[in-house]
């Protein structure tokens, strides 16, 4: 039994695969885009400091999918017209798009929502633009291969020096006095 091993395998379609990516680059850009457009306006969203606020922003967001699924909801009864020619059924499916549209959109504010908890609360997030994290990487790097030189030592009086002869103690010197006094 210990040459057992559990293997997964994903059988979604790579479409799905594809939504999902395409589905979190369109979350991380609405949260960047809506703190982006606080801070502009002069009203810069304020940093969640604990779980209960969290949990009111959480709720809030919960609230409004709640009302949209309502207005999806009732879009069920009229599946059953569908069925109905002309102008009634696309009216119908136009209204069912537009309240999935929309209760989409919700979705995406409230992970959106929890991206700035999540954040906040645990993770950190840098406010930087990528070319600013792009700068400051460049930084650390020419930093960190800076420091791979040594620092030259400083000489001890009582060294030769170039030609041979011993140098001088500079102990005793004093720079305001006649050179020959020193």
């Amino acid at each position: 039994m210990a040459d057992y091993e559990q293997m997964e395998i994903d059988v979604r379609l790579e479409s799905e695969k594809d939504l999902k990516t395409n589905v979190g680059k369109v979350i991380k850009f609405f949260y960047d885009k809506r703190r982006l457009e606080a801070e502009e306006s002069g009203w810069p969203l304020k940093q969640v400091k604990s779980k209960h606020e969290g949990y009111g922003i959480a709720a809030e967001a919960f609230s409004k999918i709640g009302a949209k699924m309502k207005a999806l909801d009732r879009g069920k009864d009229y599946l059953a017209l569908l069925q109905v020619k002309g102008e009634d059924g696309v009216s119908i499916c136009g209204d069912i798009y537009s309240q999935a549209l929309e209760l989409a959109m919700e979705a995406i504010g409230m992970a959106a929502d929890a991206t700035r908890i999540l954040n906040d609360l645990y993770y950190g997030y840098d406010s930087r633009t990528p070319i600013e994290q792009a700068i400051a990487e460049m930084k650390a790097q020419d930093a960190q291969e800076g420091a791979e030189f040594e620092e030259a030592e400083e000489s001890q009086g009582g060294e030769e020096n170039g030609d041979g002869e011993p140098q001088e103690e500079a102990e005793g010197y004093d720079p305001d006095k006649d050179p020959e006094e020193n």
